[in-house]
């Protein structure tokens, strides 16, 4: 397979410095400066270059900020950036601090900034932005409840095409919806939709908010602990891949390979570094640019909410609408009632949409589809609850009350792993009793150990 101008690219900048500003708290509170910052970066698709920022510990009155840039060397700030740097500057940038050229590594800033915020992983929560409605949304699924009991061999050939399909995707980079559904197709691959979630569960891909569009991340590395031996590093691999860019982790690492349940994606790929091997020797060893990713924080049921999609001019009496009653759809005539619909052609032979209807804001809120059906179970005042084995480390949840993409994203990257089926359950492993913890807290339900 060829290599794409972008996978070339990827590969030279292995450099990550960081440029100093200084903003006031009157002008702009450092949660509104997150805000601005990874909205403009992810319209402008400059998460290549621009993939986190750091805030200056306890801000008071004034603060420091720093940006993290990609390039080929220290100092050499790519023309987008440059771009993006101009533009931003009367809204969010005061004046540059530091050192006269504006150049400092991360052991220069360390002492005095917090935690890093990744720039791709932001879930923008302004809560009413109009979009239009695609011709066909990946979106608008139906539920499924079938497992395929596969042979050990069909598991190997459907890992195999998946993995395929990623390599397709990276070297591509970023495309439509129609071209996604076209690869699949080409690989045989079927129902493409629930593999664009699947995608995104893993932290391969990003899409628009109306899913028109997506995007591979660059790879990314998760440290996991250690494996066999006390000295080792353990790391799963996501985002961007190759044969040549696995080729070459191997010449300082070995990586261990296992199938995703049923073959329904990439295979989940470990990367086992000795010790005097840092994440930064390898990217430099290697030429290619690999980020460390860092645990992003979960978001609470209402911020989750509010980051919706509102979609302006929904005409549901031009459909044949179904709404969800709590275990099916019914035929319906739409009241302005609270709930998650379905809008079929008037011949009701084609599904063309999913929406949820807020009653209280009148509004009509689009995301993925488990997401919409999480909303309304909640809304029709179901109870919902986890079963956690604090020895197994595992978190049991129904089935029939799966989790919003975002959280489940959450459990899925814990391990690396899709969930298996058990019982009319999903099980998620390698899950810690705080992360079952947080993610029952912030959708407020029930936790039961076992």
């Amino acid at each position: 397979m060829t290599q794409s101008r972008q996978e070339k690219t990827s590969r030279q900048r292995s450099v990550r410095w960081y440029m100093g500003f200084k903003q006031s708290t009157k002008k702009l509170k450092p949660k509104q400066l997150i805000k601005v910052i990874s909205r403009s970066v992810q319209s402008r698709n400059l998460v290549p270059y621009i993939p986190l920022l750091r805030i200056e510990k306890e801000p008071k009155g004034e603060y420091y900020f720093f940006i993290a840039i990609e390039s080929i060397e220290m100092g050499d700030i790519p023309p987008e950036v440059d771009s993006f740097i101009k533009g931003l500057k009367e809204q969010c940038f005061n004046f540059p601090v530091g050192k006269e050229r504006n150049q400092f590594t991360i052991d220069d800033i360390k002492p005095m900034v917090g935690a890093a915020h990744d720039v791709q992983d932001y879930t923008n929560p302004i809560p009413y932005r109009s979009q239009k409605i695609i011709r066909e949304s990946p979106f608008a699924l139906v539920d499924s409840t079938k497992t395929q009991n596969l042979s050990d061999e069909q598991i190997r050939q459907f890992s195999t095409k998946h993995e395929h399909l990623l390599y397709w995707l990276s070297t591509s980079g970023s495309g439509t919806w129609e071209s996604f559904k076209k690869t699949c197709e080409i690989l045989d691959l079927h129902e493409p939709k629930r593999i664009l979630r699947r995608l995104k569960l893993l932290n391969h891909l990003t899409t628009s908010d109306n899913g028109s569009k997506w995007q591979v991340n660059p790879p990314s590395l998760v440290h996991v602990g250690t494996d066999s031996e006390p000295s080792d590093q353990t790391f799963l691999l996501h985002g961007q891949r190759s044969h040549c860019f696995l080729q070459r982790l191997r010449e300082f690492g070995s990586l261990k390979e296992r199938h995703q349940p049923r073959g329904e994606a990439p295979p989940r790929i470990k990367l086992i570094l000795p010790s005097q091997i840092t994440i930064e020797i390898l990217a430099q060893k290697i030429g290619y640019s690999i980020n460390l990713a860092e645990s992003s924080s979960i978001l609470s049921l209402n911020d989750w909410q509010n980051s919706l999609n509102r979609i302006d001019g929904v005409l549901p009496f031009n459909f044949d609408l179904k709404r969800f009653d709590g275990a099916n759809f019914i035929d319906c005539i739409f009241q302005n009632e609270t709930g998650f619909y379905q809008f079929w052609t008037k011949d009701s032979r084609r599904l063309r949409y999913n929406f949820f209807y807020n009653q209280n804001t009148q509004s009509w809120l689009q995301g993925d589809w488990y997401g919409l059906r999480f909303l309304a179970i909640l809304s029709l005042g179901q109870n919902v609850e986890f079963y956690y084995n604090r020895q197994e480390k595992t978190l049991a949840i129904p089935r029939a009350q799966r989790l919003p993409e975002i959280y489940e994203s959450h459990l899925v990257m814990a391990s690396g792993m899709l969930p298996t089926y058990r019982d009319g359950f999903l099980i998620y492993t390698r899950i810690s009793s705080r992360l079952a913890r947080e993610i029952s807290e912030a959708l407020k339900i029930t936790l039961t150990e076992q």
